[in-house]
């Protein structure tokens, strides 16, 4: 599977007070070309091996990961209990178990 890098996107990793900090910027009509039906557009950050030209420390991808059609119809599902709720599981700890 080969990457699809997004034109138009920059990330630089910045030491803050507080710890790490990610100035992105992203050119728009750039980042249009890669929205999905819905509009979004899924990106994967990944860390450069050494900074870019313009000082980037991390680039994006495209994340165009799709479930099967088989992944919707694996995925378990609880059945419902008399009163509606979701039926408990063995470790699942309900409201009458709290201690407040």
């Amino acid at each position: 599977m080969s990457k699809t890098y997004i034109d138009g996107s920059s990330c630089k990793a910045i030491s803050g007070q507080f710890g790490e900090f990610y100035n992105l910027s992203f050119n728009l009509e750039k980042l249009q070309e890669y929205a999905n039906e819905k509009g979004y557009v899924n990106m994967t950050m990944s860390k450069r091996r050494e900074p870019g030209q313009y000082g980037d420390t991390h680039y994006f991808t495209l994340n165009d990961w799709k479930p099967s059609e088989d992944w919707q119809s694996a995925a378990p599902t609880a059945a419902p209990s008399n009163d509606g709720a979701p039926a408990p599981k063995g470790d699942d700890i309900s409201v009458e178990d709290l201690p407040f």
